[in-house]
């Protein structure tokens, strides 16, 4: 335990925004295109946008807390995300500096929190321009897309729910289990995680790339977020985990090979996957149990379950009782499906 604790506190410094050259030598992949940009990683200054080659097409964009992705290439930019609404004018301002005039031809949404969509405006804005000064219209022009439970929630049609304004919807939404699209010479598969972190998420698996965008379905700064409000749960984050495990391949002994964003945290690959589903899992299981023998949410609580865990993943926003209450409603409302399960 000792050993996998060290690599989660001492990589979690977001050193590959600083060794972000470093970090690029070793997961680049030799068989990728010749259209790779290459340009180095630097340290960002507080308040600017970091940018991380992860490996293929594919950087991850730091936003101080939060983590979006850029896919870039011949054919332009594809966004997951486009983080809180005072990032947007530094985002623009970083993707023109670091990848000239391409442009803003796709933005996936991961789910409906405002910061992973706040932006959405302002770079749907710049994407409709880029599209119309390089020639684009109807089918060509920028889409914004999500799922169709993000959009219902956008749009104010769910019940508790305020309605976005009309320029920060999705163009552009799917209910079916996954969207393909071929983008920059790489297959893209938005991938729907449904009674997650919400009950709307997506991830995105550059295959090309083999880097996954989790979006808010993993994150290494805190517990799992589970938005009970909008649809969450502690097992459909769990599936979603495991969905994650089933796609990623490592390059040596679960090192290496495939890469995750998460939408918190630093860049990971499926050991660290692998160790934050192992973790969360036992979580569940004593919260379970306790719930079995007919304990209260505060004897639970009192009972700290999470101790083992707490100086890897406490986070002031997400505190280990905000947790275990989320875990221990959702278990209790799915108690028969958890059984069966068990």
């Amino acid at each position: 335990m000792t050993r996998t604790v060290f690599r989660f506190s001492a990589t979690a410094l977001l050193g590959a925004l600083v060794a972000g050259s470093t970090v690029h030598a070793q997961h680049q992949l030799p068989r990728r295109p010749p259209e790779r940009l290459e340009q180095p990683a630097m340290k960002p200054q507080s308040g600017e946008v970091g940018v991380l080659p992860v490996q293929g097409n594919v950087y991850l964009l730091n936003l101080g807390d939060v983590n979006i992705v850029a896919q870039v290439g011949q054919d332009g930019i594809l966004l997951v995300d486009t983080g809180p609404a005072d990032w947007s004018e530094r985002i623009t301002r970083t993707l023109e500096e670091r990848f000239g005039s391409r442009p803003i031809r796709y933005i996936v949404n991961t789910h409906v929190h405002p910061d992973h969509v706040g932006g959405n405006a302002a770079l749907m804005k710049v994407a409709r321009g880029d599209s119309e000064e390089q020639g684009f219209g109807g089918n060509q022009a920028a889409k914004l897309i999500a799922h169709e439970e993000t959009l219902n929630r956008m749009s104010g049609v769910v019940d508790g729910e305020t309605e976005l304004p009309a320029d920060m919807l999705p163009t552009s939404s799917f209910f079916t289990e996954k969207k393909e699209i071929y983008f920059n010479g790489e297959p893209i598969e938005i991938l729907y995680q449904p009674a997650a972190h919400t009950d709307g998420d997506v991830m995105v698996f550059f295959r090309g790339s083999d880097v996954i965008a989790s979006g808010d379905l993993y994150s290494t700064t805190s517990y799992p977020i589970i938005d009970e409000k909008r649809g969450g749960t502690i097992q459909g984050y769990l599936d979603a985990l495991n969905r994650i495990l089933d796609i990623t391949v490592p390059r040596f002994n679960q090192q290496g090979g495939t890469m995750i964003i998460p939408g918190h945290g630093r860049l990971s690959n499926e050991s660290d996957v692998d160790d934050y589903r192992n973790w969360m899992t036992i979580v569940r299981d004593r919260v379970q149990e306790m719930a079995k023998k007919g304990m209260s949410i505060d004897q639970v609580k009192a009972a700290r379950p999470t101790l083992d865990f707490d100086g890897v993943f406490v986070n002031p926003r997400w505190t280990p009782d905000q947790f275990l209450e989320a875990v221990y409603h959702t278990i209790a409302a799915d108690a028969p499906q958890t059984a069966s399960k068990n």
